[in-house]
């Protein structure tokens, strides 16, 4: 009897476990995209990196478009559905889309779908709270922005490498960047629901062409996702995160919209904050100090941003799945398409503003 339980629980757990067969494997990725661009005219897909193998999706590449825009998916190889939301970004470049048509016509855009690929493939296996690369490093503490290794009490400590840029992935990242020199990057996160501006490293707010991205936030927010914080990360989530690409693109590069956005909270939801009140209630069961929802919130977004560096030492694989990414198909689908639009509209109001801002010069 005793072993036939221990053979049920076994099956129970590997259950558990089990790679969804609606999420992408890395190289299924690859495979999908170079399908998706054979009848996309304008969009290409190059290998840019041997080791590990990084592979960029490019959208009219030196057509002289009059803006540029960078986008970087998969830091984090636990949040799977950043990479999801990149493959799905792509085939629907590849569409009959009116809005895509907006973007096709204005852009010249660079995308690594999956910029932490070895990692990944981890994940694909059931190692579901691994966060860092192949190596153990953190790949957005490794930028050189305010990079540091030294303690600070006020600093979420990760695992920022030994020293700035030593990993493949960000050396990569930096060196597209620099060739390419874009008016607007993103970096796609999960782990909370949020719209991020510069900078993670401090909790002062930027002054550059601040309240030209904080308007294209705002409407971010109110078409995509309600629940989201929005604003200067330090400042917002009230922890200090040095050595991010958010910051390395706005400090070091001179980028002038950049942003990260985080797509995906387990126990919240973009459309309302009904769900999320919810889920705080339990969460906040046995603290016996009384506080708003609204209070609940914040300190649930803040908590649980991939800035945050939230320990998942002693969280079951799966719950560190269903923590950062969709399990159900519905939900899927729902997020990788609300994203989508989401960096599609951002995109399109970033065109927007650069024409109005040259037509006043």
């Amino acid at each position: 009897m005793n072993n036939l339980i221990l053979l049920v629980m076994s099956f129970t757990i590997v259950y558990c476990l089990e790679f969804p067969s609606f999420y992408h494997r890395s190289t299924d990725i690859y495979i999908e995209i170079a399908q998706a661009i054979e009848k996309c005219d304008g969009v290409e897909m190059e290998m840019v990196r041997d080791f590990p193998k990084l592979s960029m999706v490019t959208l009219n590449k030196n057509q002289n478009k009059p803006n540029k825009g960078f986008v970087l998916f998969g830091e984090h190889a636990r949040e799977l559905i950043s990479p999801e939301t990149g493959l799905h970004f792509v085939k629907k470049l590849c569409s009959q889309n009116e809005e895509m048509k907006s973007v096709k016509d204005n852009y010249e855009l660079r995308m690594i779908v999956n910029v932490n690929p070895l990692s990944r493939e981890k994940v694909e296996s059931g190692d579901f709270c691994k966060r860092e690369n192949e190596n153990g490093v953190d790949l957005n503490r490794n930028y050189k922005s305010h990079w540091s290794k030294d303690h600070d009490p006020e600093m979420v400590r990760t695992a920022p490498g030994p020293f700035a840029f030593s990993e493949a992935e960000t050396q990569t990242v930096r060196d597209e960047l620099k060739k390419f020199s874009p008016d607007v990057f993103f970096s796609i996160h999960s782990g909370t629901l949020a719209l991020f501006t510069p900078y993670a490293y401090s909790k002062e707010q930027p002054t550059e062409n601040i309240s030209s991205m904080m308007e294209i936030l705002t409407e971010v927010r109110e078409k995509h996702c309600e629940t989201c914080k929005m604003g200067s990360c330090g400042h917002e989530i009230g922890y200090l995160s040095p050595g991010t690409s958010m910051d390395y693109a706005y400090d070091d590069l001179k980028i002038p919209y950049s942003f990260t956005f985080e797509i995906y909270h387990g126990g919240l939801d973009v459309r309302t904050k009904k769900h999320a009140t919810k889920f705080l209630e339990v969460q906040s069961s046995h603290n016996k100090h009384r506080i708003t929802d609204e209070e609940k919130l914040d300190q649930l977004l803040r908590d649980h941003s991939c800035f945050a560096a939230t320990s998942t030492k002693e969280m079951p694989p799966d719950e560190c799945f269903k923590y950062f990414n969709p399990e159900e198909k519905d939900q899927y689908d729902f997020y990788v398409e609300n994203w989508t639009q989401a960096i599609t509209l951002s995109l399109n109001r970033v065109a927007e503003q650069r024409q109005a801002q040259q037509q006043q010069q």
